[in-house]
């Protein structure tokens, strides 16, 4: 076999028929008129107002704008379900497919398509409806779905046969001659193609003329007749017009079929071609398709510089939008490239990652010509027993005899074309002759049976108006009652998410200050006489610190409820920092001592905070007495202060057992809260140090400890100044 020729037929057919082929078939989706040839739009629904915006898509799909192609579309969706316009849903979920197909996204794409396709179906919108089965079998092969491909298939090929809409059944028989086509079935699409050409050339349609031609001469490359694939590529453009995607498909079939005849600097000038049209269209995936078709002739040029950076430039846009057969074609170009310089090793490493992707996406075609490659590069290296292996499995896959006898047939078949063309052209004129008179037969028929018809229709429709505007008041008012219902029920769930916080924080912030108030009074009633003078006076300050604790705990718990009304404002003051460190540590140093834990503090001098004092001294409290919980005997808990520009760095560090990632991802959630837990206080700290412009950062280690470092604004350093007032 041929591998050089193959490459080329292989990237070219492969990534511009299959893949632009089909979004030349989608761009006739967006288009919206009512056109029989190949490529060209059809009919949307009639409502003015939609036909504006459908050709604002086919601008935008033109242009290559494919994310505003969604957000538009998308924007419409709600106004047509409202409306209940079974069409118009159809072609707006048909423009978020095409653009999802820009972009690359196949799967969404598909879902897109297949909501269209149910639409078009119940709207009666026939022609949507095929040519969105049309669009689905080739998104589904570039998708490596060849079980979906086929059911398509098999849909088509029977409203092939029922179908009485004679342009509609042209571009059904050409979308299942491509499905032929690919699937190396080529004398089956060689003879749809010749009928679809022979009713072209009755309408006198040369732009269709021109597509069937050149798909003619695609199937003769693919029997390796190149040659004749360029005869027929240089008569599809004589019969062009300046349609700059039906040029770049062409050239790109002109520059593989000279690849293959070794005329390569045609094939380069070729290639070229078809990227300025490409260019001119705003194609880019189109583009970068073509960078890896002419990488092929520039390797056998032996212009490796050349091959390589457009292989660079296919390889970052491939992988950012993560295509598979895309990069399978660059591998496949790598290896050859490395393969024809003597790398053989290199060159076997590319061709098999190459083959692991055919496999993973189904591409059977793609899977037995990589076959093919590594067998010829095992053989070169020595590596026989792979080379056997290689070699059985392209010959699995791909029988030469089959394809000598496609050759014969699909010969024949031009012949039969050729002798025949003028007398079928004079059946297909009988036969529409024929049809106009039975067309004007039945006009007379139906203007006679409407006239009947016409009064009948009167009364109907004025007794449907009148329901309809019965059932529309009803409508209005039901819709009125219920968006009262929902604004009530959207302050119902707030109150009650505010109610569940304030129960769950008064939990938090109200157990500790209690717990020690009770402990002390415990120790009062049961174990005062065991007490000295001394130690009594010490037991009756904690007692009273103790319960100035509580009394501090329950005032921020007010400020923190009063935070959540409406006429709720902060209430910014001056307080010196120290200070504010002092009050925090004192307030916890009991805590501390109880569990031999060393509680420190350090702060600069003349350092003044402008805030809402009470909001940070909830904060400050919560992460200190969460250090000391998690903080094990013998541990420590440090907190410091520094200037950080106008803002203030408050730290605390302890030496617990730390946090895991986990932990840390959910510390400050509020739907993480559990029964056993005591974490309300920093998802309280977070809501307050936020509300005063600041933000919490933590850092944990497990094993080691964990460090919070809070930053607030309205710092003020003084400097020799006078205590604050």
């Amino acid at each position: 076999m041929n591998f050089a020729r193959y490459i080329s037929n292989f990237s070219a057919r492969h990534i511009c028929l299959k893949c632009t082929g089909l979004l030349a078939v989608v761009l006739l989706l967006a288009n919206c008129n009512n056109s029989a040839g190949k490529r060209e739009p059809h009919q949307g629904p009639k409502d003015e107002a939609f036909l504006s915006f459908e050709k604002q898509m086919a601008r935008l799909f033109k242009e290559g704008k494919f994310d505003s192609i969604i957000t538009e579309a998308k924007w419409e969706l709600p106004k047509a379900k409202h409306a209940k316009v079974k069409k118009h849903l159809a072609y707006l979920y048909a423009n978020i497919g095409n653009g999802y197909l820009g972009l690359r996204r196949q799967d969404s794409a598909i879902n897109y398509y297949k909501a269209c396709e149910v639409y078009a179906a119940a709207s009666n919108a026939l022609e949507l409806k095929i040519v969105t089965q049309i669009t689905l079998s080739g998104v589904y092969y570039d998708a490596g779905k060849p079980d979906s491909v086929n059911i398509y298939k098999n849909r088509m090929s029977q409203e092939a046969d029922t179908i009485k809409n004679v342009p509609m059944k042209m571009r059904l028989l050409e979308k299942l001659a491509d499905i032929y086509g690919t699937t190396n079935q080529p004398e089956k699409a060689i003879q749809l193609y010749f009928r679809v050409l022979e009713h072209a050339r009755a309408q006198k349609d040369s732009s269709t003329i021109a597509v069937e031609l050149s798909d003619i001469g695609e199937m003769y490359e693919h029997i390796a007749n190149y040659k004749k694939a360029v005869d027929y590529a240089l008569e599809s453009l004589s019969y062009m017009s300046e349609s700059h995607f039906n040029r770049m498909v062409v050239f790109n079939d002109l520059g593989s079929d000279y690849v293959d005849l070794k005329e390569y600097q045609k094939a380069v000038d070729a290639y070229k071609n078809a990227i300025k049209a490409a260019i001119k269209m705003n194609y880019y995936s189109y583009v970068v398709d073509m960078y890896v078709s002419i990488a092929s002739p520039y390797i056998e040029l032996r212009q490796y510089d050349k091959a390589t950076e457009y292989l660079n430039k296919a390889t970052a846009y491939y992988t950012a939008k993560k295509y598979e057969a895309g990069f399978m074609y660059v591998l496949i170009m790598r290896g050859k490239m490395e393969r024809n310089q003597g790398h053989y090793p290199a060159s076997i490493a590319n061709f098999e990652k190459a083959l692991e992707i055919a496999k993973r996406t189904a591409h059977y075609d793609s899977e037995s010509y990589v076959s093919g490659l590594l067998a010829d590069v095992a053989g070169k290296a020595g590596l026989y027993e792979k080379a056997y292996k290689y070699d059985a499995q392209y010959n699995t896959i791909r029988d030469s005899i089959e394809k000598a006898a496609s050759k014969k047939n699909i010969a024949d078949l031009e012949i039969k074309y050729q002798t025949n063309e003028k007398e079928q052209r004079i059946t297909l004129l009988n036969q529409q002759s024929k049809l106009k008179d039975i067309e004007l037969r039945d006009q007379k028929r139906n203007w006679w049976l409407m006239l009947l018809m016409i009064t009948f229709l009167s009364v109907t429709a004025f007794l449907l108006y009148r329901s309809f505007r019965i059932k529309r008041d009803s409508n209005m008012l039901l819709e009125d009652k219920n968006s009262s219902l929902n604004l009530l029920n959207a302050k119902l769930n707030e109150a009650n998410t505010t109610k569940t916080r304030l129960f769950t924080v008064i939990t938090h912030d109200l157990r500790s200050p209690i717990s020690n108030l009770f402990l002390f009074l415990t120790i009062q009633k049961n174990h005062a006489h065991k007490l000295n003078p001394e130690q009594q006076k010490e037991h009756n300050e904690r007692l009273i610190h103790s319960a100035e604790n509580l009394m501090e705990s329950m005032e921020d718990l007010l400020v923190w409820s009063k935070s959540h009304m409406e006429s709720f404002a902060l209430s910014p003051e001056k307080i010196e920092v120290g200070e504010l460190i002092a009050h925090a540590v004192d307030m916890h140093r009991n805590h501390a001592e109880g569990k031999h834990i060393t509680l420190n503090a350090e702060c600069p001098e003349n350092m003044v905070l402008v805030t809402d004092v009470n909001f940070l001294k909830i904060v400050l409290r919560n992460i200190i007495s969460n250090a000391i919980k998690f903080t094990p005997a013998g541990g420590s808990v440090d907190v410091t202060a520094e200037a950080m520009g106008s803002n203030l760095k408050l730290k605390v560090t302890d030496t617990g057992s730390g946090m895991t990632q986990e932990q840390l991802a959910a510390l400050f959630e509020w739907n993480s809260i559990r029964s056993d837990s005591s974490g309300m206080g920093l998802r309280l700290a977070k809501e307050f140090i936020l509300r005063l412009g600041g933000d919490i950062e933590v850092s944990s280690k497990l094993t080691i400890g964990t460090s919070f470092t809070v930053t607030v604004p309205g710092l003020q350093v003084l400097v020799n100044a006078a205590p604050v007032e």
